[in-house]
């Protein structure tokens, strides 16, 4: 770690200084006498969850989006470059995976032998110095997918928790790189180190067992930090990793870990990513230790840059060299927001044209058309078209996958959530409606995901449905105040709605205890009910850390993506009208104050259009929120 002028003593002590005067006679007798820097600014440039969104272009959409992309990430690149006299530029991860450039060149013309990702190929162009290995980068496509990204890169790759699978001891790529900046006459050296969450291991399994194996961050941070803080000026923690305060050894703490790693010593700067957010933001503002004015957790300057390019994040380290050493005098933090105002770089439009005028054909294929129109806008609080029609074609697969098997008279259930539910903010929804495109069916189902089948039984689902009950608060009826029915914090991905049984959450009980009325048939679930439960490699896997996902359940398991028989169900069909079987619910309930919930303002149109009661839209927030007041007794 360096020292921190003003607040912590240089390394070389008054003990030391008299011992060499002793011995010597003179200080410095003999030695060569190196200049001071008095004050310098390196600035530490970076991006995240860059997800291939090359152009400032939502293939989802099949829309221009001037919010998002690479190419306008360049443009403040440069400015930033040119602002800066000293300055590195990170990536913390997951970029070669995400938008529909990634699902074209893994799936619909796979890159051969010698080939790499256009988005390298932008990457080396760039100029970055250094890249984590993210999540996506492992789970969606295997690992020859990062193989050709590795290959085609002009930079290092890091990651000091991915290990290989046979040789524990040797890692996959490397776990840090020590980069060299002449700075005012003097060499500073910058140890740059990254994780990635262990969490790897379950949510790509199928791609990744028997390869890899992924250590728990804080054990190898605690145990490489100070290796490379010994060889270096400088220690740059950039990570495929997050900020969560959640006890160390919880499953968020272990895949967001960077609220711990900031505590070590050895710290000197932090890079995080994942989580898709921005740092500094009030989203951190309550965590002990987070100083929301001086970007920072536990002191060490800390950014995250949103997702699909749409920051720039900036450390600014302000360094001097003295007495043999490099200290910081001082920092800052800043977010770089990309905006209409900011031009697309014409280099990387450049390079990014073949593959995005492939992409957009692909993107534009016609499957088929619904007859009714399709959003996520209230999906997280009632059955739901989106969520309906993803159980329908799991179901018509697996009905499929296990006829003639041992399995065959199980009772077929089907677990899905709604994916693009406003994570990325209000205007980040579901919307189908007419003719139904490839692009369209990513809008429906985001990930990559592969098929797998569970075999539980009856009361192993309804802790299934307990965890997926964690996505509400806990109402008080008694509360004058507003009570937002939704917990935001908790991922629209990891709200299970389970196809084929019926059941209701009552909001008024905490955690662990709202599921009531569970009933197959009629029936109440119990352990004697056995079940056939389709789902994706990263649910069975452990994502979203949900009870009853183990090796021993699987019964099913298969290379085939879910998003692909999605689009088989309805090139079947033809036409489609998913309505919702309204199995799941909401209990009625009645509070002292309004029961709130947050979605994309033209819910309400939507509402009004569909006869959809107990919706109530009060106001659009100054975040462009709509907000909407929920009756219960009239919602279902």
């Amino acid at each position: 770690m360096l020292t921190k002028k003003k607040t912590v003593p240089l390394k070389i002590s008054l003990f030391l200084v008299i011992s060499i005067f002793i011995t010597f006679g003179v200080v410095g007798c003999g030695a060569v006498e190196e200049e001071p820097v008095e004050e310098e600014t390196l600035a530490l440039l970076s991006t995240t969850d860059v997800h291939q969104y090359l152009l400032p272009y939502n293939y989802m959409e099949d829309e221009e989006d001037e919010t998002i992309g690479l190419s306008k990430t360049y443009t403040l690149i440069e400015e930033a470059r040119e602002e800066y006299d000293y300055h590195l530029l990170l990536d913390a991860g997951d970029l070669i995976q995400g938008s529909l450039v990634g699902v074209y060149e893994s799936q619909v013309e796979p890159l051969e032998e010698g080939e790499t990702q256009t988005i390298v190929e932008i990457y080396n162009e760039i100029g970055y110095d250094a890249v984590a290995i993210g999540n996506h980068e492992v789970q969606d496509y295997g690992l020859w997918f990062l193989d050709r990204a590795i290959e085609g890169a002009e930079f290092p790759w890091l990651s000091a928790n991915m290990v290989q699978a046979d040789n524990p001891d040797e890692f996959y790529t490397k776990p840090y790189e020590i980069l060299e900046k002449d700075i005012g006459g003097q060499t500073l050296e910058v140890g740059v180190i990254s994780f990635v969450p262990p969490q790897i291991m379950q949510w790509g399994r199928s791609h990744l067992k028997g390869e890899v194996k992924a250590r728990e961050i804080l054990d190898m941070a605690e145990k490489y930090l100070p290796e490379l803080e010994a060889k270096t000026d400088l220690l740059v923690v950039n990570m495929h990793s997050g900020i969560d305060d959640s006890p160390p050894d919880s499953y968020d703490a272990r895949e967001n870990a960077g609220y711990y790693v900031a505590r070590m010593d050895e710290v000197d700067a932090l890079i995080t990513g994942h989580q898709h957010l921005e740092m500094p933001n009030e989203y951190f503002a309550d965590m002990e230790g987070v100083d929301m004015d001086a970007g920072t957790v536990h002191g060490v300057p800390t950014v995250m840059p949103g997702s699909w390019g749409d920051h720039l994040g900036i450390l600014e380290l302000d360094l001097y060299y003295a007495d043999g050493e490099w200290g910081i005098e001082g920092h800052d933090v800043k977010l770089r927001e990309v905006d209409e105002d900011v031009e697309s770089h014409p280099l990387v439009e450049e390079m990014a044209a073949d593959i995005h005028e492939k992409t957009l054909e692909y993107v534009r294929t016609p499957i088929g058309e619904t007859e009714m129109e399709l959003n996520t806008y209230f999906a997280r609080i009632k059955d739901n078209p989106v969520v309906q029609l993803v159980n329908d074609a799991q179901l018509w697969y697996g009905e499929k996958q296990l006829e003639g098997s041992e399995y065959e008279e199980l009772p077929l259930l089907s677990a899905a959530a709604p994916f693009v539910a406003g994570r990325e903010g209000p205007d980040y929804y579901t919307r189908v409606s007419g003719e139904i495109t490839i692009g369209d069916v990513t809008d429906i189902y985001l990930y990559d995901n592969t098929v797998y089948i569970l075999k539980l039984d009856g009361q192993q689902v309804i802790d299934w449905l307990e965890h997926s009950g964690k996505a509400f608060n806990q109402i008080a009826p008694d509360e004058t105040d507003e009570q937002h029915l939704v917990n935001y914090e908790r991922r629209a991905f990891n709200f299970d709605v389970l196809e084929g049984v019926e059941y209701s959450y009552d909001l008024t009980q905490p955690q662990g205890e709202r599921v009531v009325e569970a009933t197959y048939q009629g029936e109440p679930l119990d352990e004697e009910m056995e079940f056939a439960v389709i789902t994706n490699d990263y649910r069975a896997g452990g994502g979203g850390d949900f009870p009853h996902m183990s090796d021993d359940n699987v019964i099913f398991q298969s290379a085939d993506v879910n998003r692909e028989q999605i689009i088989y169900y309805i090139e079947e069909k033809g036409s489609i009208r998913p309505e919702p079987s309204f199995n799941w619910k909401l209990a009625p309930l009645t509070a002292e104050g309004q029961l709130l919930f947050r979605s994309n303002p033209a819910a309400g149109d939507y509402a009004g259009s569909r006869g959809l009661e107990g919706t109530e839209k009060l106001e659009v927030d100054e975040d462009g929120w709509g907000i909407f007041e929920i009756d219960l007794d009239k919602l279902n």
